[in-house]
């Protein structure tokens, strides 16, 4: 019985390992999951940068200005960017960006300025999945929202004009021009290095929308933080010089800052993004994802859910499983020792030998004397089985066995015979005193055979079943009294 439920056992957990567990797991993946997945991208973006500083005439919507100051109007920027992606986990990802475009920017109080810029921008940008953090990975399947920031370099050229006039006033990189017909005069011109260089922290938000197994659509919203107020070539001030290159709004040439806010530009982004890898395929209308079909790709699925969720089994399928894998059912002569000999009624070849017989392995009751002094050293063991039984709840050798435990010992100093003892009780008490009931009832055995002279004591092999293994019923006196024993087998 505990064979079959044991087999029953290792069946029913092989058959829910093989359905949790298709693919084998990779070590060397970077997410937690066995299934394959893609996880690089590109992204192209493109939208209107709009500038925050000095020379912006509201907060936020551009000004078109009258006709007259048609240049200086804030309208007609624009802006272009390419990013590689790659996608750490579903949670996490890196994207290296690439941008450039020119700003555009003007403010007639004060200043009487506008501004155009040219720059070009790269960054190293990680960026948080958003939606599976706030919605989980099963709702909005086909959505993608991340938040992102990270540092980068910016180059630009910017150039202030005097509105009305369009003439110079400041430059981002100027270097100073003596007119020769008047000495007195100081101009501007650019100098000879083309651009000025910054650190920039770009933040923003993306939204983007799985098109297809290869296409997202998306829009991105950045706000780029510019460590310089001469994005707009112009130092925050008063209005003290209309050619500020020695007014309160301080040198531009120089790295002074003067009382404003450092710039800023956002730029709302249309982006397409298209996936790499073999085998691409997005979810399904019904929320199912199936590896077998493909390879998704890891900024759009979590890979938690292509492991497939363990089987569990009812009562009645676990009944149907363990019958038809159940075992032939044992002969019960293999369980039924009629005469007590140690040997069962399915090979006794004699299954009537009288109480504390020793018999032979085929069950015939021998002359254990006579074998014993017939044997020459070093001769072949014979397979020899005997019980010993006790008194209830002793494990004290009694003394009509001691004759025959003398003969075992010198049986095994002439022979290369090991000795198995397996000790035994009957069912009048708690299964763990049983079992400490039944291994001294062992030692005990063992014990006696050692002080009768066994010379090595390292053939003598003990177990202990307490009364799971009994050979009568317990019910009866006679039945206890033959389970409360111990076992003797004599083996080559």
């Amino acid at each position: 019985m505990r064979r079959f439920c044991l087999l029953s056992l290792l069946l029913v957990t092989g058959i829910a390992s093989s359905w949790s567990q298709t693919v084998p797991y990779s070590p060397n993946a970077l997410y937690e999951g066995p299934n394959s997945m893609n996880t690089w991208s590109l992204t192209v973006r493109g939208g209107s940068p709009q500038f925050f500083g000095d020379l912006r005439e509201y907060d936020f919507w551009p000004a078109p200005h009258p006709k007259e100051y048609s240049p200086a109007s804030e309208r007609g920027a624009f802006g272009f960017g390419v990013d590689l992606n790659k996608q750490l986990s579903h949670l996490f990802g890196l994207s290296l960006k690439g941008d450039f475009g020119n700003l555009r920017g003007a403010k007639s109080r004060i200043y009487n300025s506008y501004f155009r810029a040219d720059y070009y921008q790269g960054a190293l940008v990680g960026s948080t999945n958003l939606k599976s953090l706030l919605f989980g990975p099963r709702k909005l399947n086909r959505w993608k929202i991340d938040l992102h920031a990270g540092i980068g370099v910016m180059w630009f050229k910017s150039t202030a004009y005097e509105i009305g006039t369009g003439r110079v006033q400041r430059m981002s990189n100027p270097t100073l021009t003596v007119i020769e017909s008047d000495p007195a005069y100081t101009g501007i011109k650019a100098s000879t290095k083309s651009m000025t260089r910054e650190v920039v922290f770009p933040v923003g938000l993306a939204v983007s929308y799985e098109l297809s197994p290869r296409f997202d659509l998306g829009l991105d919203i950045v706000l780029n933080n510019v460590n310089t107020e001469k994005l707009d070539a112009t130092v925050g001030g008063d209005n003290t010089s209309m050619y500020d290159k020695t007014g309160n709004r301080g040198d531009i040439s120089t790295f002074k800052k003067g009382n404003s806010d450092l710039d800023k530009y956002a730029t709302p982004y249309l982006s397409l993004t298209y996936k790499f890898g073999r085998n691409a395929i997005k979810v399904g209308r019904d929320k199912v994802w199936d590896s077998s079909k493909g390879t998704y790709h890891l900024r759009n699925t979590d890979p938690r859910l292509l492991i497939k969720p363990e089987k569990i089994l009812t009562m009645s399928e676990i009944d149907s499983i363990a019958k038809a894998n159940r075992p032939k059912d044992i002969d019960p002569r293999l369980l039924i020792d009629s005469d007590d000999d140690g040997v069962s009624d399915y090979f006794d070849k004699q299954p009537n030998t009288p109480a504390g017989s020793i018999v032979s392995g085929a069950g015939v009751a021998i002359d254990f004397e006579q074998v014993v002094n017939s044997l020459v050293p070093g001769q072949a063991c014979l397979e020899i089985f005997a019980n010993i039984q006790f008194d209830t709840d002793k494990s004290v050798v009694k003394p009509e066995y001691n004759d025959m435990l003398r003969k075992v010992a010198e049986l095994l100093n002439r022979t290369n015979c090991r000795l198995q003892l397996t000790g035994h009780a009957d069912r009048r008490s708690s299964d763990r005193h049983n079992v400490a009931l039944s291994d001294r009832r062992v030692q005990a055995v063992k014990k006696y055979l050692i002080s009768a002279g066994v010379a090595n004591p390292s053939r003598i092999l003990t177990d202990s079943f307490g009364s799971f293994k009994p050979i009568a019923d317990n019910s009866s006196r006679e039945g206890q009294q033959r389970n409360r024993r111990v076992e003797i087998r004599l083996l080559p």
